[in-house]
């Protein structure tokens, strides 16, 4: 039989236990590493989500920021066009233009500036076949008795007697009279600071009293602007009565105030009430 040496089975099976030992914490550190590199690889994977989402959110509100500006861009433009369709050189507290266009839309009228500079501006508005609507302007005199004395060469001889016998009834305590002379009919009457005249051929039989009274009427409840002395409105029929002129002018201070047209009487006085 042979002999078992105790030492050397002792000594095996110390040396068995270490290398299980060894084993099992070998595989357990392995293990450990390898969720440890898991978690870093998920940390790197939730990092890289965040960064795309934020660059989405950064890219949308960037958008935003671009439409809204657009948006802003646009509003501050369309205030701007609207509010600056005429640039004169005149003090803009001198400045008046018409702001009703009878039978037409504003916005289908062009402008063109005749004169401007900063003691006169005139200014034409033309229809979308480019005719001439009406034109408007305002002349400052270096004082109100030089805009005064403009004024009284226009309405020099624009006036007709008072004879009784030519006397119509033109209704609110309102009297007009007319005269005829070389082929001419003037009819006239005055209303507060302001004359009136309406010319026309006698051949043509005008009836010159009917249109002052459509005139009255439509004063009573429209106003002209208030002269500082004498205010004039002329009405010249030319021969054939088919065509029109109206020559308004009034004066403020300083100032002495146009509006010219081919419009008819009632068209033309409504344009002058609009002043502003």
């Amino acid at each position: 039989m042979y002999k078992i040496n105790v030492s050397k089975l002792l000594a095996l099976s110390l040396t068995g236990a270490l290398l299980v030992g060894c084993s099992d914490d070998s595989s357990s550190s392995d293990e450990s590493t390898s969720e440890e590199v898991g978690t870093a690889e998920d940390s790197d994977l939730s990092s890289e989500s965040t960064e795309d989402s934020s660059e989405e959110s950064t890219e949308e509100d960037g958008s935003s920021t671009e439409e809204n500006g657009e948006d802003e861009s646009n509003d501050e433009s369309d205030s701007q066009s609207s509010s600056n369709d005429i640039q004169l050189d005149m003090d803009s507290s001198k400045v008046l233009l018409p702001t009703t266009f009878p039978d037409v839309e504003k916005s289908s009228l062009s402008t063109n500036i005749v004169t401007n500079n900063p003691d006169q501006y005139t200014v034409e508005y033309l229809t979308e076949q480019d005719q001439s609507f009406v034109e408007v302007s305002g002349t400052m005199y270096k004082n109100s008795d030089l805009a005064n004395e403009e004024l009284r060469t226009f309405t020099d001889g624009k006036t007709v007697g008072k004879i009784e016998e030519n006397s119509t009834d033109l209704g609110h305590d309102i009297t007009g009279y007319g005269e005829g002379a070389a082929g001419t009919q003037y009819f006239g009457w005055s209303e507060g600071n302001w004359q009136f005249l309406i010319e026309s051929a006698s051949e043509d039989q005008m009836n010159n009293p009917d249109i002052a009274k459509q005139m009255v009427e439509f004063l009573e409840e429209n106003y002209l602007p208030a002269p500082d002395d004498t205010g004039m409105v002329y009405v010249n029929y030319p021969a054939g009565g088919d065509e029109v002129s109206v020559d308004i002018r009034w004066q403020d201070q300083e100032m002495v105030y146009q509006l010219m047209t081919s419009e008819v009487p009632l068209d033309a006085l409504e344009m002058t009430t609009s002043f502003e």
